[in-house]
């Protein structure tokens, strides 16, 4: 056993036992974990009132933070989200987010903003600690802006020690915004609550001392959470149907309104949704419940949430770890709260859909599998969305791929008169190389510093992208031996990129040794740190013949003569270009004229490369990576050149065009 400090060693006892003792009431459920799953730093205990007339919340709230660290730690900050909606100059409003997307004229002029406000706090002795409590602003200084408060302790929390914060609070309900809010009698409430930023011991991510991180809302960005358990009574009408984060533990009617008790455990956050039209489809996964809430008019569409489902539940079973939780909820919201219709949250997300959505457009299915792969990526590997989005929404866009196109390999987008199938992976590809200019940011910035559209197409596109030719270069069974050991290393913890870095350089190793190189870092960093592009063409070909040989050569012992008969010989050239920035290994294979197919690999270092080969055949053609393992290479259209062009591809593409324009007309004369 190793030697450990003994009041450290009697503090981490006496946590133990209060978690034991805390989590005793959540044991009594048979859906309760037997043992908790994360560290369980910071717990909530919120009891809440909707007012349904004036779109308010009014509630109490007890936090319990335990001290994750060494350090003495004298101010908790906590995120107010709903007040980047309280004014027009919020560092949210600044940064381009969009507010009145749901707020009318009359709304504005009648100054109704959404706020949240807290109005008492005190410690376990009772001590008001609200008198003290300041905003701040610890990303730009901006005065207008108070997404972030910081409450003073009358003592402070001690090395792995716990606290305890009573707090009473109220909100305006936003006109529904991006994620979160209402409209008419849909409520989606998302980041509703004062929410403690994650305090970060020293070597944490970025971290070189402990310090919290609790940034202001930003328009680019989402969240960042601390694990915990979450037991929430959400007191509504009676005619409102009720979904949440975790599972119902009990539900109270009074009069008029009904108490819905819902408890979370090891999670990040906490969500919630209500709406009187709600209607509620039960099916099951393996040990996990699924509840779909949706509207009416949309259940013949339930199966377009529901098989997704149970394919992306089935697929991460496999591939790391079987989904742990006992419920999942699906929200699919009515037309009028679309602006939440694509969102993630622990054990709770949403997804769109409309009444007669084609059944080739998969945009719910993408959705669904989209954003439940978030329940891995990052809800259970909780990385700061805030400061490396990408390792949110790029694995998630990653898998979203590899998971759409195993279960519907004919594409998200399928029309078959026009020959038109694009598959996930496709369009990830596309989203990044559509970009203006895709070359802004680098993966590496901060959410908030992505600038002039290039948010989507980098930290969705390109990190699928980049994530898809790592797997290309190592092999699939590479990358899943990489993922697995990534997931099971720092699920219920706070990744950085270096830790995924480090993992992949230590599954290299062990199964390719340096065939790679000492590490893939010559992939790595120019991806997550760099804004270069990878475009590799076949610039020519070339076929020279070969004067008939003549003279004194060094085999023969006599000059050979005109007249003696030899056979043609070609030197044959393919050259190759290195247009972009980024340098990627490549493997060329080379046709020639009599069917022979010879493979080839080049570094990709220099600027321009050329394969040589002499003898009686003619190069045909060459193709650089033929089996699309770079799909990092922005213009495939050059990766190929050839000596006799193939005009089956127009031709199939012409043929389609002609057969749909007939069937136009066809359906056209019909109403002549």
């Amino acid at each position: 056993m190793p030697d450990m400090n003994p009041l450290k060693a009697t503090l981490t006892l006496l946590l133990g036992l209060g978690l034991l003792l805390g989590s005793a009431e959540a044991q009594r459920d048979p859906r309760s974990f037997a043992a908790p799953l994360s560290p369980r730093t910071a717990s909530y205990d919120i009891a809440l009132n909707l007012d349904t007339e004036k779109h308010q919340v009014k509630a109490t709230q007890v936090l319990t933070f335990t001290n994750p660290s060494e350090d003495t730690i004298w101010t908790l900050q906590f995120h107010l989200y709903y007040n980047a909606f309280r004014n027009n100059r919020s560092t949210f409003v600044a940064e381009g987010g969009v507010l009145t997307l749901s707020m009318s004229e009359e709304d504005l002029e009648k100054g109704r903003w959404a706020w949240i406000k807290v109005t008492e706090a005190k410690d376990s002795r009772g001590r008001d600690l609200s008198r003290n409590m300041r905003y701040i602003r610890p990303d730009d200084g901006n005065p207008n802006d108070y997404t972030v408060l910081e409450i003073p302790l009358a003592e402070p929390v001690l090395p792995y020690q716990s606290c305890r914060l009573e707090m009473k609070w109220q909100s305006q309900i936003p006109k529904l915004m991006i994620r979160t809010g209402y409209n008419r009698d849909f409520y989606f409430m998302a980041q509703w609550f004062p929410k403690l930023g994650v305090y970060e011991p020293a070597g944490t991510r970025f971290a070189e001392k402990g310090a919290w991180n609790c940034h202001q809302y930003h328009s680019n960005t989402e969240y960042y959470g601390e694990f915990g358990v979450y037991k929430v009574a959400i007191t509504a009408p009676s005619e409102y149907v009720v979904g949440a984060s975790g599972f119902l533990l009990d539900q109270k009617k009074q009069g008029n309104n009904t108490t819905h008790i819902y408890l979370a455990e090891d999670v990040i956050d906490f969500t919630w949704a209500a709406c009187p039209h709600f209607v509620e489809v039960k099916d099951k996964w393996q040990g996990t419940d699924i509840r779909l809430l949706i509207m009416p008019e949309h259940l013949h569409q339930k199966e377009r949430f529901l098989q997704p489902a149970k394919n992306t539940l089935s697929f991460f079973a496999s591939y790391l770890e079987p989904y742990p939780y006992p419920t999942l909820t699906i929200v699919s919201p009515p037309y009028y709260g679309l602006m939440c219709g694509a969102m993630e949250y622990p054990t709770l997300i949403t997804s769109a859909t409309l009444s007669a959505l084609p059944p080739g457009i998969r945009t719910t299915e993408t959705l669904v599998t989209h954003e439940l792969t978030h329940q891995y990526f990052m809800q259970m590997l909780a990385s700061n969305e805030q400061e490396e989005p990408w390792m949110d929404e790029g694995f998630t866009a990653f898998f979203e791929g590899k998971i759409m196109d195993r279960y519907l390999p004919e594409g998200v987008v399928a029309w078959d008169r026009m020959g038109l199938h694009i598959g996930s992976e496709e369009f990830r590809r596309g989203r990044f190389f559509e970009a203006e200019n895709p070359q802004v940011n680098p993966l590496s910035d901060f959410g908030w510093e992505f600038r002039h559209g290039s948010y989507s197409p980098i930290v969705y596109g390109k990190a699928a992208v980049a994530l898809n030719t790592l797997e290309g270069l190592l092999g699939e069974a590479t990358m899943q031996a990489i993922m697995q050991t990534y997931f099971a290393r720092w699920k219920f913890k706070h990744p950085g990129r270096q830790d995924f870095i480090d993992v992949v350089n230590e599954v290299v190793q062990q199964r390719h040794g340096d065939q790679f190189g000492s590490d893939m870092n010559w992939f790595l960093e120019p991806v997550i740190f760099g804004t270069e592009m990878c475009d590799y063409s076949v610039a020519s070909i070339s076929n020279t013949l070969m004067p008939e040989p003549l003279g004194i050569f060094e085999e023969i012992d006599k000059p050979l003569l005109p007249e003696e008969e030899q056979p043609e010989l070609y030197r044959s050239k393919v050259v190759l270009y290195r247009l972009g920035g980024l340098v990627i290994p490549q493997e060329i294979k080379v046709v020639f004229d009599d069917g022979e197919v010879v493979l080839a690999n080049w570094d990709g270092q220099a600027r321009s490369h050329e394969l040589v080969y002499t003898g009686e055949k003619q190069v045909l053609s060459a193709f650089l990576d033929s089996d699309w393992k770079t799909p990092l290479d922005k213009n495939r259209i050059n990766n190929s050149y050839t000596l006799e062009p193939d005009k089956t591809g127009l031709q199939r593409t012409c043929a389609a065009l002609l057969s749909w324009l007939q069937a136009a007309m066809l359906s056209l004369s019909l109403l002549l």
